[in-house]
C-alpha cells in the first residue's frame, strides 16, 4: 500500500474475471476522500504468486521482473497524476483522478487554459456564427485577465474552483480604474468571460462566479447629425476624389441605415425593383442575420447612380476603403464642415435611425425591420433622443386640449 496524504494506493490480484490460462487480472485500487475505485493495469498473475503485503509479484511467476517493473510504473503514474491536480491548486474528484492517471484528456482545470481553449472555439465560428470583431473582443478578454492575474495576485493562472463573486468584481475594478475601460465596455468583457465558462458552469465542474454579480450597463447617449449637419457635409466643397468618395458612402449610410460591414458587403443583388420602379434594399445584417428591408430615397438612389458607369443603380461600382481609414477621412470631412461632432460610420446607422426617421414620423417598428434589429427593444433608445418626435406626437392631440 502507498499511502500519501489522504490518498491511498494498493495493488490487488482480483480473483474473478480470471484470463484463459486461470490468471486473476491485477488492479490498483484507489481510494480519495473515503470513495474508492478501481483501475485495470493490463496484467495478470495467478493467485497464489500474489504478495499482497509487499505488494509484488513472487518469482514464480513467468516474466515477474518485467511485471513488477509494470506495476511501478503505473504507480509511478498514478501518484504523478495525483499530484499534478493537487498542486493545480483546484478542487478535484476521484473521478478526474482516475481519468488522468488512465490518461483521458481532461479539460482544463485552470482559469487561463479554460479560457484558450474557449477562445479557440469561438475562433473557428468565424465567417458561419460570428464575426472577426466579436472573435477579437474575446482575444483581448483573455489577454486583460492575464494581466488582471499578474497585477493582483502575481500569477500566470488560477484555479477555476477557486473563481468567486469576489475575484469578478476585482477584474470589474480592475478593467474600469487600471485599464480605464468605459464601464459597458467593462461589462462586455465581464459577458465574454462568462459566455465561455457557461459550460463549466451549467455541468457542474465549478459553482457560478457570476452568482450576485450585477452586470449592468449604463444608457448610453447615441450621437446623431442634425439635418443641418448631413446638409453641411453633402454641400461641402471636396476637391480629393477618395475623400469624396467616403463622403458619398457616408452619406448613402445616413440615408440606408447600413452598418459599415454591410455596406461592405452591399452588391447589385442586394437591390430590388419594384413594379412601380421603386428601389429597396434586402439583406440580412452580418452581425445579427436578420433580414433589413430599406426602400431607398431618391438621395440614396442617387449616390448609387454616381458611382453606376450606365447610370442604372443595378451598375454601381465604389470601394469602401477599412473602417479605420473610412474614419480617418470622416475626420478630416467633419473638421471642414464646421461639424463639433466626431465623424464615423457608426454614427451615420444613428443618424438614419434618429434625424431621418424617427424625427420624420416612421413608426419605430418600421425603423427596427429597416434596421434589421432582432427586437424592437434594440430600436428604442433611439427614440429617447428625439425631443423633435415627441413634439410632433403631442401636436396631433393639441387641439383636444384647448
Amino acid at each position: 500500500m502507498t499511502k500519501l496524504l489522504n490518498i491511498h494506493f494498493t495493488f490487488s490480484c482480483r480473483t474473478s474475471h480470471k484470463n484463459k490460462e486461470g490468471q486473476s487480472p491485477m488492479i490498483l485500487r484507489v481510494t480519495f476522500r473515503g470513495e474508492r475505485r478501481e483501475v485495470f493495469t493490463g496484467l495478470y498473475c495467478f493467485n497464489v504468486n500474489w504478495n499482497a503485503k509487499d505488494q509484488r509479484i513472487e518469482k514464480k511467476e513467468n516474466g515477474f521482473q518485467l511485471m513488477n517493473q509494470n506495476l511501478q510504473l503505473i504507480l509511478r503514474k498514478a501518484i504523478d497524476a495525483f499530484d499534478e491536480l493537487k498542486f493545480s491548486g483546484n478542487e478535484f474528484t476521484i473521478g478526474e483522478l482516475i481519468d488522468k492517471i488512465r490518461g483521458k484528456e481532461a479539460r482544463p482545470t485552470l482559469l487561463i487554459d479554460y479560457l484558450e481553449e474557449g477562445n479557440q472555439r469561438m475562433k473557428k465560428r468565424i465567417g458561419s456564427e460570428i464575426l472577426k470583431v466579436t472573435y477579437n473582443k474575446y482575444k483581448r478578454s483573455l489577454e486583460y485577465m492575464k494581466d488582471f492575474l499578474q497585477a493582483e495576485y502575481k500569477v500566470k493562472n488560477f484555479g477555476l474552483q477557486k473563481l468567486n463573486a469576489e475575484f469578478i468584481e476585482r477584474y470589474f475594478q480592475y478593467l474600469r480604474a487600471e485599464k480605464e475601460i468605459a464601464h459597458n465596455t467593462a461589462c462586455k468583457y465581464l459577458v465574454c468571460v462568462k459566455t465561455v465558462l457557461l459550460p463549466a458552469i451549467r455541468t457542474g465542474v465549478i459553482s457560478d462566479p457570476f452568482y450576485g454579480v450585477r452586470i449592468n450597463t449604463k444608457p448610453v447617449f447615441k450621437e446623431f447629425l442634425t439635418q443641418d449637419e448631413i446638409d453641411k457635409i453633402s454641400n461641402l466643397e471636396l476637391n480629393d476624389p477618395d475623400l469624396d468618395r467616403k463622403r458619398d458612402i457616408f452619406l448613402f449610410a445616413c440615408y440606408t441605415g447600413l452598418a459599415y460591414v454591410d455596406l461592405q458587403q452591399l452588391d447589385s443583388s442586394h437591390l430590388v425593383r419594384e413594379s412601380d420602379d421603386s428601389w429597396y434594399i434586402r439583406k440580412p445584417r452580418q452581425k445579427t442575420g436578420q433580414d433589413s428591408i430599406i426602400p431607398l430615397l431618391p438621395v440614396a438612389i442617387k449616390i448609387l447612380k454616381k458611382y453606376s458607369p450606365s447610370k442604372n443603380i443595378i451598375d454601381f461600382d465604389w470601394y469602401v476603403s477599412t473602417n479605420q481609414k473610412m474614419n480617418f477621412g470622416l475626420k478630416y470631412i467633419g473638421k471642414k464642415a464646421g461639424i463639433g461632432k466626431k465623424l464615423h460610420m457608426h454614427l451615420a446607422r444613428h443618424t438614419f435611425a434618429t434625424t431621418v426617421t424617427l424625427s420624420n414620423g416612421v413608426p419605430i417598428e418600421t425603423v427596427s425591420r429597416m434596421l434589421g434589429h432582432a427586437s424592437i427593444r434594440q430600436t428604442q433608445h433611439y427614440a429617447k433622443v428625439v425631443p423633435l418626435k415627441i413634439k410632433l406626437d403631442m401636436e396631433k392631440i393639441r387641439d383636444l386640449y384647448k
